[in-house]
C-alpha cells in the first residue's frame, strides 16, 4: 500500500537530516514491539513502517528519487524501502545500526542492572540482539531468538497447479561474516517443487534461509501459493467449474454436445440428453483438479454450469408457436 514517508515520521518535506534522525529515534523507541507487549501486532507494523520511511529519507539518493517519482520511482530504481520487499527484520537491522552500542532502553533497564549500559547487537558480551540481555552474578543467558518468518506470495496458473511444476525463487538475504558481527548481502536460489493439486494458500517453508544477524537465529522464508484467474475454468476446492452459454432453443431440445478443452489439452465431448433448466449443473466425475493428498491419483469433478440465453424479442408467430406447443 502506498504511504507518505514524511507523514510516517511526522516531518516536513523540507526536514533536515538531523530532524529526520530525531523523528526516527523518537518513533522507533515508541513503537518498538518490546515496548508494546499488549499490542505487539500493531507495534510490529508501525515499527516496520517507521524503519522503511527512515531507510528512504535518510539516504540522500533514495530521498531525491522518492521526492521526484514517489514509491514507483524507487521500484524502478531497484532501491530498498519501497523498491524491494521491506520486512520487519530490515527494520530491526536499521534499529541496531542506528543505536549501535548505545542502550536505547536505558531508562527502562538502567536501575535493574545498576545503571550499566547495554549494547544492541554488539555491546557487552552476552548481549544477543534485541532479547539477549544477561544478568550479572552468573544468571542464565537467554537463548538467541529466532527472526520473524518472512512471507512472499507467488501466483501459479491452473495449468501449473493441475500438472505440477518447478519454480526457482531468488532471494536476497544477509549472511554473517567470519567475525560473527558484520554482514554481507547474498543471493540464493530456492527450489519449489509444486505438486499437482496444490491450492491457493498452500505454504512452503524454507527453515533458517532468511537474514542472519548477530545473536539471532536466521528467520524462515515462507512462500504462499496464489492462484491466477483462468479464462475458462473456476476452481471450487478440488472441482473445476466450466460455464457454458446455451441458447434457449438448444436447452429445450435436450440433445446437444458440449466440447471442453481440459487443462492438459484433451478435448472432452459431453453429450447432454435432457432439457436444461436454469440452475442445472452437469457433473463429469474425475475431470477436476488432482487431489494432492492422494498423490495425484484421484481427482475432483468437472461441473458444467449452464447459462441459458433467452431471446430479447419474439415475433407474433413465435409467440403463437410457444402458446401452442408449451
Amino acid at each position: 500500500m502506498s504511504q507518505n514517508y514524511y507523514n510516517v515520521l511526522g516531518v516536513d518535506k523540507n526536514a533536515t537530516p538531523e530532524q529526520i534522525k530525531k523523528a526516527y529515534r523518537k518513533l522507533a523507541m515508541k513503537w518498538h514491539p518490546d515496548r508494546n507487549p499488549d499490542d505487539k501486532a500493531k507495534a510490529e507494523q508501525k515499527f516496520k513502517e517507521i524503519g522503511e520511511a527512515y531507510s528512504v529519507l535518510s539516504d540522500e539518493k533514495k530521498r531525491k528519487t522518492y521526492d521526484q517519482f514517489g514509491e514507483e520511482g524507487l521500484r524502478g530504481a531497484g532501491s530498498g524501502g519501497g523498491g524491494t520487499h521491506f520486512t520487519f527484520n530490515n527494520a530491526e537491522d536499521i534499529f541496531r545500526q542506528f543505536f549501535g552500542d548505545e542502550n536505547p532502553f536505558g531508562s527502562m533497564f538502567g536501575n535493574d542492572f545498576g545503571g550499566a549500559s547495554f549494547g544492541m547487537g554488539g555491546g557487552m558480551p552476552g548481549m544477543q540482539g534485541m532479547g539477549g540481555f544477561s544478568n550479572f552474578g552468573g544468571a542464565q543467558r537467554r537463548q538467541p531468538q529466532k527472526g520473524r518468518t518472512v512471507e512472499h506470495k507467488f501466483f501459479l496458473s491452473l495449468e501449473e497447479l493441475y500438472a505440477g511444476t518447478t519454480k526457482q525463487m531468488r532471494v536476497n538475504r544477509k549472511r554473517l561474516n567470519a567475525d560473527g558481527q558484520t554482514t554481507r548481502q547474498e543471493t540464493k536460489t530456492l527450489t519449489i517443487n509444486v505438486k499437482p493439486g496444490w491450492k491457493s494458500g498452500t505454504k512452503i517453508t524454507f527453515e533458517r534461509e532468511g537474514d542472519e544477524l548477530p545473536g539471532v537465529v536466521p528467520a524462515d522464508i515462507q512462500f504462499i501459493v496464489g492462484e491466477k484467474t483462468h479464462s475458462r475454468f473456476m476452481r471450487n476446492n478440488n472441482d473445476l467449474v466450466f460455464k457454458h452459454k446455451l441458447p434457449l432453443k438448444q436447452a429445450l431440445l435436450s440433445s446437444f454436445v458440449v466440447s471442453i478443452t481440459t487443462l492438459d489439452n484433451r478435448t472432452l465431448r459431453i453429450p447432454i440428453n435432457k432439457i436444461v433448466s436454469p440452475g442445472f449443473i452437469h457433473k463429469v466425475p474425475g475431470e477436476g483438479m488432482p487431489i494432492s493428498k492422494s498423490g495425484g491419483t484421484k481427482r475432483g469433478d468437472l461441473l458444467i454450469e449452464f447459462d441459458i440465453v433467452f431471446p430479447t424479442h419474439l415475433n407474433q408467430q413465435q409467440k403463437n408457436a410457444i402458446q401452442q406447443y408449451l
